[in-house]
């Protein structure tokens, strides 16, 4: 029987077992043609147990024959056992990474463990891997289009109770995440591989279709949104800085299918280029949001009839006036709005938390940075949300 790997919680490492169960049995399956090559466990060997997870640098001591030898691949990881002395120094030499001698190898049947040169690291940490993303997917453009609508609606106090609402549902779904990722191994395939071991193959996969149907939804909507800003300032008729992009319903469409083509190269491209565009949106986000706090202080009262702009900045009667809820419809001929309706409009703007969890592949340690990252970015999210509003 192969030695068992223990962590100090007594967590089994299954897949390292399979990979020296499998080292011990491939040479015995071929001893006719190198008999001298094959080597078993002895059954003698007792379970081992570790201090710590298997990280690099990390030691695990094992009793093993003296002839044993082994080279293979654990994602990224290079597991030695050594063979004599002029085999194992080749191994050092051959297999070690810069900056390191090769000796960690010992011939007291210590094995250490390094990263493989080449091997595909996990390098995104909690703020670039889970805590922007997140961030930029909550903070969506619904907050620069239709707060105003939210609050013309509902009022203060209905917008801010749609969105304690919204942020109830979200928080519980993160908090079901925290439990999953702390409580077990995450590996690559996010919120697909957490559900699937959570609730079964049949379960995991009907959730995960309706959550890529809601991503892949919600995409589209940020990106149909964004096309609604931008023309109001740089359309050639209703261009408020400048008179430069075309209007009309087919370039509406054009610029929309442009920006989704644009996304979706990113996220091909790899975890470090879509982390690397995050940092730089989450920039002109942060900009933006900050822009909107700033000209509460700043802007002075205007009307603009065109557009239907009375703005009053800071006014005891404007603040009265907008804090209860004043249901109306939005167009003649249409009935007036609801709460379900202003909240169903409301609840996109609140959702995204799975972003970090479908990066679990590319962090360093999904197991921490998931919750941590994830709770970070919605409490920060919501206290900006009641800032605005």
């Amino acid at each position: 029987m192969p030695p068992r790997f223990l962590s100090r919680a007594g967590t089994h490492i299954d897949d390292l077992e399979r990979q020296l169960a499998r080292v011990g049995s491939v040479d015995n399956d071929d001893a006719s043609a190198d008999e001298g090559a094959a080597w078993s466990l002895p059954a003698t060997v007792n379970p081992t147990e570790t201090t710590a997870l298997l990280e690099p640098g990390v030691a695990l001591r094992r009793a093993l024959p003296s002839n044993a030898q082994s080279t293979t691949d654990y994602h990224g990881l290079s597991i030695f056992v050594p063979q004599g002395r002029q085999q194992q120094q080749e191994e050092r030499q051959r297999s070690a990474p810069p900056g390191n001698d090769g000796n960690n190898l010992q011939d007291d049947g210590v094995l250490r463990i390094h990263p493989l040169r080449g091997g595909k690291a996990r390098k995104l940490g909690t703020w670039d891997g889970v805590f922007l993303p997140v961030m930029l997917s909550i903070w969506g453009i619904l907050v620069f289009v239709r707060m105003g609508y939210f609050l013309s609606q509902v009022g203060i106090i209905g917008t801010i109770a749609s969105f304690v609402c919204g942020y109830f549902v979200t928080t519980m779904t993160t908090l079901s995440i925290s439990a999953i990722s702390t409580n077990g191994t995450v590996k690559g395939g996010g919120p697909y591989y957490m559900l699937s071991r959570s609730l079964g193959p049949e379960f995991g996969g009907s959730i995960g279709l309706m959550f890529y149907a809601g991503t892949l939804l919600s995409g589209v909507l940020n990106a149909v949104a964004f096309v609604e800003p931008l023309l109001s300032n740089f359309g050639r008729k209703a261009g408020d800085i400048t008179h430069t992009f075309p209007e009309g319903e087919h370039w509406h469409i054009l610029y929309s299918s442009v920006l989704l083509a644009f996304c979706t190269v990113v996220c091909l491209t790899g975890a470090r280029v879509f982390a690397k565009a995050s940092t730089i949106l989450s920039t002109f986000i942060i900009a933006s949001t900050a822009m909107i706090l700033v000209s509460f202080a700043l802007q002075r009262p205007f009307v603009n009839e065109e557009k239907a702009i009375h703005y009053t900045s800071w006014s005891l009667a404007t603040f009265k006036e907008n804090f209860w809820p004043d249901l109306a419809p939005i167009a003649e001929g249409r009935p007036s709005e609801t709460f379900g309706t202003v909240l169903g409009v409301l609840f996109p703007a609140c959702i995204g938390v799975m972003a970090g969890a479908s990066m679990s592949s590319a962090l360093r340690k999904p197991s921490k940075s998931i919750p941590k990252g994830t709770l970070w970015a919605v409490v920060i999210t919501f206290i900006l949300y009641l800032a605005i509003i």
